[in-house]
């Protein structure tokens, strides 16, 4: 199982109007280049042939994902906690959400800072237009534009809504990306990622953990995060950190298991990963 509709689910009450459209058997959106990707879903598989959105289903990681549910399965016995075995072997190998644009998401993840899910996504909408139109040949049904690019959005990082400190560590961070200051991407030292983004005021652990957790990093525990308490509790897990000891390499798994614990219910014909964060 590859979780395919659970991150659909995820995808989207995220989705950025006029850049990204979220269907029941799919998604598309741009892409620099300009450029437009789509994977497809059917049943628990996605397929596509970009690169980019094969990260974001994690198409690839499905070996890691057995690895890690075998791990999470071990501390559940040792520690007692038969809810959370239950919860792997009903439904197994959840997919960890990626992304298709880096850059993007440290924006996401900086602007969906102690708020919902629909207030960060109208705030993105706002950032949304700023981006370059597509050409004509690209533009279809829903999707429209590209995502702004970094410099873009250190220029008009005003048409944000809000405290005015959200809005400068916005420009803050683009600004630091456009220039080069700090590698924002798959690729990065994801140690020396964190270490300076957390340099810069109005970003903080939660912030530089979700986007590190999207970039693919398997041991990511946001023990702050309220959703990840209130699964752990829901799971029988009264001591998060001395379980989470017992799953390093894998804590990435553990978070979406509290995720996932502590979502609502979804519809019987949809599996969810997690609606709890941005």
């Amino acid at each position: 199982m590859t979780g395919a509709p659970g991150i659909l689910a995820w995808l989207r009450p995220r989705a950025v109007p006029g850049v990204e459209v979220v269907e029941p058997d799919g998604y598309r959106r741009a892409l620099p280049g300009p450029r437009v990707a789509t994977a497809t879903v059917e049943g628990e598989v996605a397929t596509t042939a970009d690169p980019d959105l094969a990260r974001v289903f994690d198409i690839h990681g499905a070996d890691a994902r057995r690895e890690a549910d075998a791990r999470l399965t071990w501390a559940a016995a040792r520690h007692g906690v038969p809810a959370l075995a239950e919860a792997v072997a009903a439904s197994p190998a959840l997919a960890q959400p990626g992304c298709a644009d880096a850059h993007e998401m440290l924006v996401r993840a900086i602007v969906g800072q102690q708020i919902s899910v629909v207030a960060a996504t109208q705030q993105l909408a706002l950032l949304a237009a700023l981006g370059d139109a597509l050409p004509a040949a690209l533009v279809a049904d829903g999707v429209e534009r590209c995502f702004p690019t970094m410099a873009q959005v250190a220029d008009g990082a005003d048409v944000l809504r809000g405290p005015a400190a959200k809005t400068a560590a916005v420009r803050r961070a683009a600004e630091a990306v456009a220039t080069g200051a700090i590698d924002v991407s798959p690729a990065a030292d994801l140690e020396v990622m964190r270490a300076q983004l957390l340099e810069l005021k109005g970003i903080g652990p939660w912030t530089v953990g979700y986007l590190s957790l999207r970039l693919g990093d398997p041991d990511v525990l946001l023990l702050g995060d309220v959703a990840v308490r209130k699964g752990a509790r829901l799971l029988g897990i009264d001591d998060l950190a001395g379980f989470a000891a017992d799953c390093a390499e894998h804590r990435s798994a553990l978070m979406l298991r509290c995720w996932a614990a502590s979502a609502p219910a979804a519809p019987p014909t949809a599996q969810r990963v997690s609606a709890a964060s941005r």
